[in-house]
C-alpha cells in the first residue's frame, strides 16, 4: 500500500514540500524540520529521512525520520557519584502524515499505524540484524491524542522518576515539553 524512499531517492518537489501540512498546531516542528532541516541532516549523517508514498497514486502520505540512540536506565547515585545503565535503541526523531493526503483519502485516517508497522519498525529491526539495538524510541509531542495513539503502536512511559531521570541526560532540545515514550524489540 505505501513505501518508504530515502529523502534524496523519493522525488520529493518542493511544491509536495510547501503543501505539507499536520493536523494540530503543535506540529508545526515536523513542517520546519521537513523544510529547513532535513535534507541538511541527511547529508551530514545526523538521521535518515524517509519519504512515504503511496503504492497507486504516488502521493506524498507522510515521512519520518530515524537516527541512532541510546537511553539511559537505572540511575543510582552512589556518594558523589552518578551511575547508570544504557541500552541502545533506534530515536523515531520525526514522523508525520500529510494533512493534505489525509484530507483528500478520508477513508486512510490511523494509517500511522500502518505506516509505523510496515515500514518502520522493519527498518529499525534490519539495523538491528546489523548493530545491536535493544529498543525503538520516541518524544512525543505532550497531546493526549498522540500519546494514546502511540501507546496503541505498543509504546510505553516510563515511571515519572526515570523519566526525570532520562530527561536531565538525554532529552534534545528541539524536544522541549515533549514525553519519552519506548518499546522493546
Amino acid at each position: 500500500m505505501f513505501r518508504a524512499i530515502p529523502i534524496f531517492d523519493s522525488g520529493l518537489t518542493d511544491d509536495e514540500i510547501r503543501s505539507f501540512s499536520v493536523k494540530h498546531k503543535e506540529g508545526q516542528g515536523l513542517v520546519n524540520y521537513l523544510y529547513g532541516y532535513a535534507e541538511t541532516d541527511e547529508e551530514n549523517n545526523v538521521m535518515r529521512t524517509y519519504i512515504v508514498r503511496d503504492n497507486y497514486s504516488n502521493e506524498f502520505v507522510g515521512y519520518f525520520s530515524l537516527k541512532a540512540g541510546m537511553i539511559s536506565i537505572n540511575e543510582q547515585k552512589i556518594g558523589e557519584k552518578e551511575y547508570f545503565d544504557t541500552l541502545p535503541g533506534v530515536e523515531i526523531a520525526n514522523f508525520a502524515i500529510n494533512k493534505g493526503y489525509i484530507d483528500r483519502n478520508s477513508e486512510m485516517r490511523g494509517i500511522g499505524i500502518i505506516v509505523f508497522d510496515e515500514l518502520i519498525k522493519p527498518l529499525i529491526e534490519k539495523a538491528g540484524d546489523i548493530v545491536g539495538t535493544k529498543l525503538i524510541y520516541i518524544f512525543s509531542l505532550p497531546l493526549d491524542s498522540l500519546m494514546n495513539r502511540y501507546k496503541k503502536y505498543g509504546f510505553k512511559r516510563l515511571t515519572s522518576r526515570q523519566e526525570e531521570e532520562l530527561h536531565k541526560r538525554l532529552k534534545p532540545n528541539y524536544d522541549e515539553g515533549c514525553i519519552f515514550m519506548y518499546q522493546e524489540l
